[in-house]
């Protein structure tokens, strides 16, 4: 296991006043957020909550209807000019996301290439490091997520929960400094999910900063170091696992987590 990254006493992520708005709908409505160096949010709330639109926003694969995103200090829109927010070029907002990894419900692997070649083709193609490189990366990623067995199987080779460590080993391969996870366990079949959740509880281990969008209450309890609960686009609570699962404060989380079982204990 690598060591723990030093902590810093700035934010790695902000973000302030963020919207997004489809139509005439805020599907995500005013979210503030600090998250520090090795933080582990568990996002959590009722389907259509903005749970996962947040994460595009973040990650720029939404742009935001209002609002701010700062990684490290480093706003992913565009730069301040007089006052101005003057927006990035493609160019430019691409080599920001460079920063952040992203791992979906599916898996989004290339058909036609090894598992060893879709983790290797992000460094080679966009870091633009030799094959040879890029591939010794790779190697050593899949050994990360346990697969170094697999390394030359394609993705139809491969079980579901094969294919997601895949795709883990893929967004880790480009050296993010902040992970998102969208969901990444509800395309799998039962008894395939905690093989996903453990590299993910090994990645938390080892200092990665984590927003993590998830309906996996027990592992939300017992990897999470803060729990967001979303409804309706809002942040409605903020607060320790152990609080949220104890006792929430707002009653659409005691709804919620009446609903799904997960009552207060």
């Amino acid at each position: 296991m690598s060591a723990t990254p030093p902590v810093s006493a700035a934010p790695l992520l902000q973000i302030h006043a963020l919207s997004k708005i489809f139509g005439e709908i805020p599907v995500v409505d005013r979210v503030e957020l600090s998250v520090m160096q090795s933080e582990i949010v568990m996002i959590v709330g009722p389907s259509g909550a903005g749970k996962s639109t947040l994460l595009r926003c973040v990650n720029r694969i939404e742009t935001p209807s209002e609002g701010e995103v700062l990684l490290e200090g480093v706003n992913m829109a565009g730069e301040l000019r007089g006052g101005k927010l003057m927006p990035d070029r493609p160019t430019v907002t691409a080599r920001k996301r460079r920063r952040i990894g992203m791992v979906f419900q599916r898996f989004n692997l290339f058909a036609h290439l090894s598992a060893l070649d879709n983790v290797a083709i992000g460094p080679r193609r966009v870091l633009g490091m030799k094959l040879s490189v890029a591939r010794a990366l790779a190697a050593e990623q899949l050994a990360r997520v346990r697969l170094s067995d697999h390394a030359m199987k394609k993705p139809a080779q491969l079980s579901g929960g094969q294919q997601q460590r895949v795709a883990i080993a893929r967004a880790m391969a480009m050296r993010p400094v902040l992970m998102l996870f969208d969901e990444p366990t509800s395309a799998l079949d039962p008894e395939l999910v905690g093989e996903v959740l453990e590299v993910i509880r090994a990645l938390a281990e080892d200092g990665m900063t984590m927003l993590v969008v998830t309906h996996e209450m027990q592992f939300c309890r017992e990897v999470g170091t803060r729990v967001l609960f979303m409804d309706s686009g809002r942040v409605l609570e903020d607060t320790s696992p152990k609080e949220f699962f104890r006792a929430p404060q707002h009653t659409r989380a005691k709804e919620f987590l009446r609903r799904i079982h997960a009552v207060p204990e």
